[in-house]
């Protein structure tokens, strides 16, 4: 029987801001957090995923931090860690994280997970550069790299198979590691930046590209539909606006600028609530008609789970998977390497509701009907 040596990374504090409405968890915003009731995410993501690795004929040796940077989870799951770093205290630090990448890579692992965003991808890339495959359970709140897996399931499907590959080179690809500021100034671009390349695993939609921008043509058509989805907030129904540039313009078409990294209310085409969290939500959302509008994420195609965590599971089911409209131009969706839509809610019961068909709308009066898919199903979309 093959051994493989797997590293391990978990930030444990990744992702927690999201549900509350923050763009992030680094710094004091971990604290802010916890105080409006956060709960972590990424421990659980990271179990999911290490499940889906032990399977029959997988021997692994799991190289990783203490405590909830890692070696809690592999006990969960039944397996003794190589601890190679001890973190400091129970708020572990950027340099927990760069630091234990470091100690791992020196052990030659066959490829290093990591449970985190985009910051911990940013924090882990001088250690792993292009010598160590590096594959992402998305767990933060903002994760535009193109090293994360489609869903935490996803990852440990994907790294057993990279494991056990007897030709790993052709599985790897160039990925990029991409941040953006959490609190743009206002007008600015919400493209993220480049930081760096890593080698990653890639089988198909698993593991989609980096989110891209919006290229400048098509934006007459995109313009109308703007516009057609600003003449149908204007009835007596809550309508929540995710996050992006595509919502953006939708916000200002309705007269307000809203927040380009958070989700705001309107109602009438007025809005009600600007930067709203998912308790806020709900509280909205008591007795009312509701709506909630999406954009794409360009690279990607998620509808949710990516960056509008405060769009949860409780907040959809509340709405209704049938009061969701999408908007995107043609050129975001054609360029969507598995020509399809992406939903990870961290609730396989809604994934599944919401799987099958959208409308989307291109243009004034242009609806193009795409498959929604979760890495959960079977990778034909179910009618």
């Amino acid at each position: 029987m093959n051994r493989y040596r797997l590293g391990l990374i978990v930030n444990p504090i990744a992702g927690m801001g999201g549900s509350v409405g923050l763009k992030g968890t680094d710094g004091d915003l971990a604290a802010q957090a916890r105080s409006l009731g956060a709960k972590p995410v990424s421990g659980d993501r990271v179990t999911v995923a290490l499940s889906q690795l032990c399977a029959p004929g997988m021997d692994l040796e799991v190289l990783t931090c203490s405590g909830s940077m890692g070696a809690d989870a592999v006990r969960g799951i039944g397996l003794d860690p190589s601890i190679v770093h001890v973190a400091g205290g129970n708020d572990t630090t950027a340099e927990d994280s760069r630091a234990g990448a470091t100690r791992i890579v020196e052990r030659n692992p066959d490829l290093l997970l990591f449970a985190g965003g985009d910051g911990t991808a940013r924090d882990l890339l001088p250690a792993v550069g292009s010598s160590t495959p590096l594959l992402g359970v998305p767990s933060g709140v903002k994760m535009h790299s193109a090293v994360f897996a489609a869903t935490a399931r996803a990852a440990g499907e994907v790294a057993r198979s990279f494991l056990a590959a007897p030709d790993r080179e052709v599985l790897l690809r160039d990925a990029e590691i991409m941040d953006r500021d959490r609190d743009p100034e206002p007008g600015a671009a919400l493209s993220p930046r480049l930081y760096g390349m890593v080698r990653t695993p890639s089988l198909s939609f698993l593991v989609p590209g980096a989110k891209s921008a919006s290229r400048v043509t098509d934006q007459a058509a995109l313009g109308g539909a703007v516009r057609r989805v600003a003449r149908l907030l204007g009835d007596g129904s809550l309508s929540l606006l995710g996050p992006g540039s595509t919502m953006q313009l939708i916000k200002r078409e309705c007269g307000f600028e809203g927040t380009p990294l958070g989700v705001d209310a309107v109602r009438g085409g007025r809005r009600v609530a600007l930067d709203v969290n998912e308790r806020e939500i709900l509280e909205l959302l008591r007795n009312r008609s509701a709506r909630i509008v999406v954009g794409v994420v360009g690279g990607q195609g998620f509808l949710f789970g990516r960056g509008n965590q405060q769009l949860s599971a409780r907040v959809i089911a509340e709405v209704g998977t049938d009061a969701i409209v999408v908007v995107a131009s043609m050129e975001k969706l054609a360029a969507l390497p598995g020509q399809c839509l992406l939903v990870d809610t961290g609730n396989d019961g809604l994934n599944e509701a919401l799987s099958g068909y959208v409308n989307v709308f291109v243009s004034e009066v242009r609806t193009v009907l795409m498959p929604v898919r979760h890495t959960h199903a079977s990778r034909r979309p179910a009618h």
